[in-house]
């Protein structure tokens, strides 16, 4: 690595037929082994060059022939990765390490660098780094670091924003995701079975600043790996531990196979043999909860969340790390157990001690109205298929259980990812997914690479009342009865952005990501490997479903009408709308033209009607239609937030801030743009916050008010 005071000479041939060489200075500018050089003849040209230890450098012709991955990113409608050559001004763009010259009407297409991409899913900060305990407490009293290597630890002030920082955007926002991809040198088979970073970015109001002795600054940053069971028992073993949900898991017979090839965090991971994982993990059900999907702050908690356990506590201000929650049981569940019930008639003595466990959902919704939190905790039955699911209404005042209400899901062997909440009711779509158990037990697969999806089966939705119903609070008779609708055309959901009650029809409307019928028949398999591939994705759209309860009937099922050809997810309304008839959607969008590819840019979408209607669109068409800001080819965007503004009115949409971290493969650094919902997205966010580093690509998050973390906004 180049120190920064170390400066080069480097004699470089640029790269125009005819041309005699010209010397250039190399002067370390950005992160790592790249350096931007500037000609020191009479023009302007810049190219950039890679320094290696010895101080040779690499030509930028040399890059694309060692970088195998400096190719125009496969997708869905082009599976086969292109060659830069096939976008000259894309290719000029990467050799010299900047950011290709772009109009928004150039954009919207799904186009983007391989390489840019796997950099978004590079491990936090210097943690890739395996180093001795000497040589970490020497680095860290001699010279520290932005981002501790062992904790993912990091606080600091920002001041470097693009643009101005609204007064009215105070509070604290908080965002999970993957963050710590392995352990020495080994990196997960599948970015979700990566351990958890959790950061938070306080937004304090001006007045506390102007009289503060200590900071002008009004951003600060923190962040911090979510210190799981598994996380520090893995930290300490230097190895894996413990069997990932996608496929990441010890390995055996090393006396056979030998030891893993460690070839970084950074680099594609290294399948182990078959017989090496069955020989580790045969009848070893142990999963690693990695606390990695969401962060909730509610009750005066801050909840790490992952579907397949139970959330990990968080110190609000430090992330520290406090242990497991239980979330109103009546006793405390211990990390380890898996969310299987015991087989009934069986003494619990005779039984594996990681059965009699349970898992909470990532995604519980707030109710507007009563400032609820409404979620579910959910467990198998092992003998007949069947998943027992228990939705609560807490409180914000001490995270109180209000109401509570068990039901069973019959025939459904594992709880869906997300679902929709009304004022009445709770709406659990159920995808057409099976488990074949036996690659799991026998040790040779993950419990989610066992799901088998049948992309073009109909689908199911359970609809539940809510356990603290209106009707049940006034006194006024029994709650409606929980139903099945069994009639739901092919469609995958993923993620909810809103439901509510038509109020002239009484029919129950919800939205949300998900994709048309497919023949897919892997659950998320395309997202293994070093990161998610999107030639083996089917398009994201948005999509409108419609419940008659009367009937129990699906009476429509659409993509959401001006959302033609849009690739969307992660939606979100305002919060005050999430059990409202709402005007407005957002979402990160990966193109205007019904591929799928990785998020390029922020759309919003209206949906009162007034949108421009395109049902003829064919995929390739662009939908032009669409209010929609794209940040660049080289660019990739994180989910939104909307938050609304301090002391404004809830009952505007438009009185908010849409909030996005964006990652930048030009700067390898990360940022968070602050949109003024006000406004049009496609004229550009308001202010660009700038962090330290890069963060890897991420996953939910929420925005709370108050550090008192009471309640917060999210989707």
């Amino acid at each position: 690595m180049i120190t920064q005071t170390k400066t080069l000479h480097l004699a470089l041939v640029l790269l125009s037929a005819g041309e005699e060489a010209l010397a250039f200075l190399a002067q370390r500018r950005s992160v790592g082994n790249t350096v931007r050089v500037q000609q020191t003849a009479t023009d302007d040209v810049v190219v950039t060059a890679t320094i290696d230890e010895d101080g040779t450098g690499t030509l930028p012709s040399d890059r694309l022939a060692d970088d195998v991955h400096a190719v125009i990113g496969s997708t869905h409608i082009n599976p086969q990765p292109r060659n830069l050559n096939d976008i000259p001004a894309l290719k000029d763009a990467f050799l010299r390490g900047v950011h290709p010259e772009e109009s928004q009407e150039d954009l919207g297409r799904g186009v983007f660098v391989m390489s840019d991409w796997r950099k978004a899913w590079y491990t936090y900060g210097q943690c890739d780094r395996s180093m001795t305990e000497d040589e970490y407490e020497r680095i860290k009293r001699e010279d520290g670091f932005i981002v501790d290597p062992l904790t993912g630890e990091a606080e600091y002030d920002i001041d470097d924003i693009d643009g101005v920082l609204p007064d009215d955007l105070v509070g604290v926002l908080y965002r999970n995701g993957a963050g710590k991809f392995g352990v020495n040198g080994q990196r997960v088979q599948h970015v979700l079975d990566a351990d958890g970073l959790v950061l938070r970015i306080e937004f304090q109001p001006p007045e506390e600043v102007e009289t503060s002795s200590s900071s002008s600054s009004r951003v600060k940053f923190t962040s911090r790996f979510v210190e799981t069971e598994g996380f520090r028992e893995e930290r300490e073993a230097r190895e894996f531990t413990k069997r990932g949900t996608f496929g990441t898991a010890p390995r055996g017979l090393r006396s056979v196979f030998g030891e893993p090839s460690r070839r970084g965090l950074n680099e594609d991971p290294e399948e182990a043999p078959l017989p090496a994982k069955i020989a580790a993990n045969a009848l070893n059900v142990d999963i690693k909860n990695t606390a990695n999907t969401q962060v909730i702050a509610f009750g005066g908690k801050v909840l790490a969340l992952w579907e397949a356990g139970m959330p990990y506590g968080l110190d609000p201000i430090s992330l520290r790390t406090l242990g497991t929650e239980s979330l109103g049981s009546d006793a405390e569940i211990p990390p380890g157990k898996l969310a299987v019930n015991y087989v009934e008639g069986i003494p619990r003595e005779f039984q594996p001690d990681v059965l009699g466990g349970k898992a909470h959902t990532a995604h519980p919704h707030i109710c507007p109205r009563t400032g609820r939190l409404v979620g579910w905790s959910w467990s198998q039955n092992p003998t007949d298929g069947r998943t027992e699911i228990t939705i609560t209404e807490y409180d914000p005042d001490g995270f109180a259980v209000v109401a509570s209400e068990t039901h069973t899901l019959e025939g459904i062997p594992l709880a869906p990812h997300d679902c929709a909440v009304t004022e009445r009711y709770v709406v659990l779509k159920i995808n057409a997914l099976e488990m074949d158990k036996w690659p799991f037990v026998s040790g040779a697969r993950g419990p989610a690479e066992c799901l088998g999806m049948d992309g073009r089966a109909p689908a199911k939705a359970f609809v539940f009342p809510r356990p603290a119903s209106e009707k049940e609070e006034k006194g006024g008779g029994d709650p409606a009865a929980p139903f099945l609708v069994d009639d739901i055309p092919a469609c995958f959901s993923i993620h909810f952005s809103h439901g509510y009650e038509d109020e002239k029809t009484g029919n129950i409307v919800s939205f949300f990501s998900g994709w048309p019928p497919n023949d897919s028949e892997s659950f998320l398999g395309a997202w293994g490997g070093f990161c998610p591939d999107y030639d083996k994705i089917p398009p994201t759209y948005y999509w409108r479903m419609e419940i008659d309860p009367a009937i129990r009937r699906c009476v429509d099922l659409r993509v959401t009408p001006g959302a033609e050809n849009l690739c969307l997810e992660h939606p979100v309304v305002h919060p005050n709308f999430q059990t409202k008839d709402a005007t407005f959607s957002y979402g990160q969008c990966g193109n205007a033209v019904g591929d799928a590819s990785p998020p390029l840019g922020y759309a919003r979408l209206r949906l009162d009607g007034s949108a421009v209607v395109q049902p003829n669109l064919e995929m390739g068409e662009i939908n032009n239609e669409v209010d929609v800001y794209w940040v660049g080819s080289r660019r990739f965007t994180g989910e939104p937030l909307v938050v609304p503004k301090r002391n404004g009115n809830l009952e505007r949409e438009c009185d908010a801030y849409l909030l996005g971290l964006v990652y930048d493969a030009v700067r390898d650094q990360s940022s968070l743009m602050v949109f003024d919902l006000e406004r049009e997205l496609k004229k550009g966010p308001v202010c660009t916050i700038w962090l330290k580093t890069a963060l890897p690509h991420g996953l939910h998050g929420c925005f709370a008010p108050d550090p008192s973390v009471q309640t917060s906004w999210f989707c």
